[in-house]
């Protein structure tokens, strides 16, 4: 809402309240609110203060008085008599939901003259201070205030609500007071805490069972007070915009997630409901989500840190380099909000973390891409010769082994490896040894891309099984894919257009 849209929202409050009691609004904006009243005179008019030796204004019938020292006019109602000094600026026929309270000069002037008439020198101090009046103070001081209305209802602001995120360890987490045996009974007369989101909560994640097993009592008077204030603070901190119901749908789902993977945080180990049951009864639920939250946050700061000194950030190489496996994982950890790559084995591409299998499997994807980045930054490859077809961190050790299986990467000791594409017969004869004639690939030519990387690691006597478990899990998982995808083709039938995982010569 703009400056204008504000301050006609609130003429129009003012002219129903002094319609009704003129004295007693009056008295009331000057006592407990007359920072508003002076913001709302400072948009709206402008004054002039006359010394007893100084000529009234050049400009005199413009402006009205009532003591003959202070002077005030509204720029909006001497439009057609400004001289262009920018207070007039209105739009013509503004829509109507926009249109400005047309009132507003007179409202003013009949609240000045009632002022005057209560008290002159209250009237006085009231113009000295308009004019005096710094906007941006005011608008900053008043946002304060707002912030602080908010967080008496649990929305604090986004700067503050973001320590929703702060990981906690599981020694510090604070115990809540033993109060079971003072549960209050229902009692119509007591207010329930908020309740519009308990509808969502459902699923079959640890938290939801968990809840499940507490008192309804204990249940309506705690943890749902408790869980509403958590939410509060997400969408504060997310800066979430509440437009649908689907939306708190949205964030409650995300909090049950992390409260199940802080749950398991908790307790080491993968828990049973009601093991979780009596964490949420020793612990807050607060705490408890940002042990959860916590475990992504770590994977996402362990990823930047790589990847800001990384063999691709070196290479000015983009993400997709990684392939999409790898490229949707990354993806998750370096966005604002860390997500777990689900790759749509639960219909989505993205969810949020809700155990540690999702943690155990993200790290151990984030090591084999640190271990691949630091293995490919050992090569000394020259990004810079690749011409034809796709560069992937698959292309890019599939190429540099059979070039060297072929005799095609001789150099001088000083010189880089190059991505020069392989031609088509060299290459025939490649797939020929390296598949013979099977649908998969012996075990020969598994461990020779091993001793490959071994060898271009620069490890001792070439020993393959020296290389990191990350990195060898990466190179296996390269032999099945090769497998998968060409195991029923024909050497005849290779086409360089449609094999991705080599760089490959293509016919003019």
């Amino acid at each position: 809402m703009t400056k204008g849209r504000v301050t006609d929202v609130m003429a129009q409050a003012f002219a129903h309240l002094f319609k009704a009691d003129p004295h007693r609004l009056l008295r009331w904006t000057l006592k407990e609110k007359p920072e508003f009243l002076e913001f709302f005179l400072f948009h709206h008019m402008s004054v002039v203060v006359r010394e007893h030796d100084e000529p009234p204004p050049s400009d005199f019938e413009d402006y009205i008085t009532l003591d003959d020292k202070f002077y005030f006019r509204f720029p909006v109602k001497s439009a057609e008599n400004d001289d262009g000094d920018g207070e007039t600026i209105l739009p013509d026929a503004p829509p109507e939901e926009t249109r400005p309270y047309e009132d507003t000069p007179e409202l003013i002037e009949n609240m000045l003259r009632s002022l005057a008439e209560m008290d002159l020198s209250v009237f006085h101090g009231l113009l000295l201070e308009t004019t005096a009046l710094l906007p941006s103070e005011a608008e900053e001081e008043q946002y304060r205030q707002r912030n602080i209305r908010l967080a008496e209802k649990g929305f604090e602001p986004p700067h503050e609500a973001v320590g929703i995120y702060q990981p906690v360890r599981s020694g510090t987490l604070r115990k809540r007071p033993d109060t079971r045996s003072n549960t209050p009974a229902y009692d119509p007369e007591i207010p329930l805490p908020p309740q519009f989101f308990t509808p969502f909560i459902d699923g079959e994640d640890l938290f939801t069972a968990a809840l499940a097993r507490v008192d309804e009592a204990e249940k309506a008077f705690v943890f749902q007070g408790e869980l509403a204030a958590l939410i509060n603070k997400i969408i504060s901190a997310d800066r979430v915009k509440l437009r649908k119901k689907e939306t708190v749908r949205d964030v409650m789902k995300k909090a049950t997630a992390y409260l199940s993977l802080g749950l398991e945080v908790i307790a080491q180990k993968k828990a049973t409901p009601d093991l979780a049951a009596g964490l949420i009864r020793t612990y807050y639920l607060e705490d408890i989500f940002r042990a959860g939250a916590g475990e992504g946050v770590r994977l996402k700061t362990e990823a930047r840190t790589w990847y800001e000194k990384s063999f691709m950030a070196q290479k000015s190489l983009p993400l997709s380099f990684l392939g999409e496996t790898y490229l949707g994982v990354i993806g998750g950890l370096l966005i604002e909000r860390p997500m777990f790559f689900a790759n749509y084995a639960e219909k989505e591409l993205y969810r949020h973390f809700k155990s540690l299998r999702d943690i155990s499997a993200t790290r151990r994807m984030l090591d084999e891409i640190i271990h691949l980045d630091s293995f490919l930054g050992s090569l000394d490859v020259d990004t810079d010769t690749f011409t034809v077809g796709v560069l992937t961190y698959k292309s890019t050790i599939l190429t540099l082994w059979a070039k060297n299986r072929l005799g095609l990467d001789e150099k001088s000791p000083a010189a880089p490896l190059n991505l020069s594409p392989i031609p088509m017969d060299r290459f025939r004869s490649f797939f020929t040894d390296l598949f013979r004639g099977a649908a998969r690939i012996q075990e020969s030519g598994e461990t020779d891309l091993a001793l490959w990387a071994a060898e271009a690691a620069g490890i001792e006597a070439a020993n393959a099984s020296k290389l990191p478990a990350p990195l060898q899990s990466v190179l296996y998982g390269l032999v099945r894919e090769l497998e998968e995808e060409y195991g029923t083709v024909t050497p005849s039938d290779l086409d360089p257009r449609f094999i991705p995982h080599f760089l490959l010569e293509r016919k003019a």
